[in-house]
Formats: structure tokens, sequence, C-alpha cells
């Protein structure tokens, strides 16, 4: 693996759940060799009574996705972080640009967003792969239907406040088009 010539970053793909955020960050780190991908809700699923609390093992997660990241960037390779954050959220999140920005790495903010109404067809859709998937869809399923709007108001008002994240609308795109812009919209970020 080689380390990357310019400044590593932390790329944090941030949006509402299951807009593809995993998919694309897995996809990331599979094009270039050394980035860690690095699901909290996967770190979340190891630390021992998630099932019971999955608030309180994402927290934990969170800090000890903050030191690894921190590792990682450090030894100049890149991070992407497929993470939903928004102001209501315990630790709004720039804790993660605040742990780059020490490690002497660049923080990157792409928000992936998506209309109303595909966003609810991607919602019911989506079939979970690991034990953890099917937890956190399962609580969305069992939510009432105002819990996804709350989240989608959450994030828009989090993203007023954030002049310099990155938005990339994925509605009618499929995973090509949506990776596509994704990596036209990081290149554009690249300073000269």
């Amino acid at each position: 693996m080689t380390v990357t010539s310019r400044r590593p970053r932390l790329i944090h793909l941030n949006g509402p759940s299951r807009v593809g955020k995993s998919t694309l960050a897995r996809r990331y780190a599979d094009e270039h060799p050394g980035t860690l991908m690095l699901d909290l809700d996967v770190l979340a699923g190891l630390i021992g009574g998630w099932q019971a609390d999955f608030s309180a093992a994402l927290e934990i997660a969170r800090g000890h996705g903050r030191e690894m990241a921190a590792r990682h960037l450090r030894s100049g390779y890149d991070v992407v972080l497929p993470q939903l954050v928004t102001v209501h959220d315990r630790e709004p999140d720039p804790a993660f640009e605040e742990t780059t920005r020490l490690a002497g790495a660049t923080y990157v903010e792409v928000a992936l967003l998506v209309d109303d109404g595909e966003h609810h067809r991607r919602l019911s859709g989506k079939v979970p792969v690991t034990e953890v998937e099917a937890h956190v869809q399962a609580a969305l399923e069992d939510a009432n239907a105002g819990l996804v709007h709350k989240i989608r108001d959450h994030l828009a008002e989090y993203l007023a406040h954030r002049p310099r994240s990155i938005r990339i609308d994925t509605t009618g795109l499929g995973e090509d088009e949506s990776y596509r812009r994704l990596l036209a919209a990081l290149d554009a970020a690249e300073p000269a």
C-alpha cells in the first residue's frame, strides 16, 4: 500500500439512513488501497450489550472511531466515515473534524441527499445483511412515520450551518452515478 502524496483526508459521508453512505464508502475504500472504511454502526455492533442500548454502544464506538481515525490519518492514509450527523446528536460531529485537524489531515464532509419519496422507497427496499443492519432497519420500521421526517428535518437544520459541506442529490441515481459524482466532488474539493 502506498501512502498518498497529498494530505490524507477524512471523508465524512453524511446523510439520512439508507441513502447509500456505507455502500459508497466501501466502494471508495476498495478502490483506494490503504483507506480505512470506518463504519461506526459496525463498530457499535462489537460492543457488548449493543442490542439492548444501541445509542450507548454508538457513543462508545464514536470514541474508538476518533482514535482509529487519528492514527490512520497520521500514518498518511485516508479515512472514509459513513455516518449520519444532525444538530440533535448528543455529539454533533465537529469532534471528527477536530480529530482530523489535530492529525494534520483534511476534513471533507459530503452530504448524500435524496428526495422524500425515493427515501421512503429506499428505506422499505433495504434488505439487511448483518445483525446490526437488521437492528437499525427494525428501529426505523417500528418507529412512527414521523421519525424519518424528523431525521430529515434535523439533517437540513444541521446542513444549514455547514456551508462548506458538499451536497450531492442522489435522487434517481444508481450506485455507479452516485459514486461518479462523489469522486468528482472530492476531486473538485482537492486544493490546487
